[in-house]
């Protein structure tokens, strides 16, 4: 992956192989906030085989996924989902239904120098940021506070794929 700021990153293509390079990159942690875990960004085999062997690397590492509506994913079923439910030590994900500082952003964070990010709204392209510590602090500490407050979802649990 380059370490050049990036802007005007489309979404969903090339925003996709982008966040695969930075799971690839990923040394032990990786955050994913997406509204839907839209099926067209990170419902891809590639992905899962880059979280997937992420998740394998080390006891130590994480995967969190923070979502707000899970009903996209229980009826049509996602790749993620059904990782989470081979590596639920390594692979998480939750909800989170509403909160005052989530604007329907899309953000993945690798380790702590590593962030690509979408504003919410469908109008808006994206950027990344593959070598900036204080860009991606910030968006880190405001995941870590919505995880707080999200909860997990029975229905992704029992979701049978």
């Amino acid at each position: 992956m380059s370490s050049e700021f990036l802007s005007g990153v489309e979404y969903p293509h090339p925003f996709d192989e982008l966040v695969v390079e930075l799971c690839d990159s990923a040394g032990r942690h990786l955050c994913i906030q997406s509204p839907r875990l839209d099926h067209e960004v990170f419902d891809s085999g590639d992905l899962v085989r880059a979280i997937s062997a992420l998740a394998r690397r080390s006891r130590q590492t994480e995967v969190r996924i923070l979502i707000n509506d899970s009903r996209p994913l229980v009826t049509r079923g996602h790749r993620l989902v059904a990782l989470t439910r081979r590596l639920p030590t390594s692979v998480r994900i939750r909800k989170l239904a509403e909160h005052p500082d989530w604007n329907g952003e899309t953000v993945v964070i690798r380790d702590h120098d590593g962030v690509l990010y979408k504003p919410g709204g469908a109008d808006h392209e994206g950027f990344c940021e593959p070598d900036s510590r204080a860009s991606t602090r910030r968006h880190l500490d405001l995941f870590n506070d919505l995880w707080r407050y999200s909860v997990e979802d029975i229905e992704l649990r029992a979701l049978s794929m």
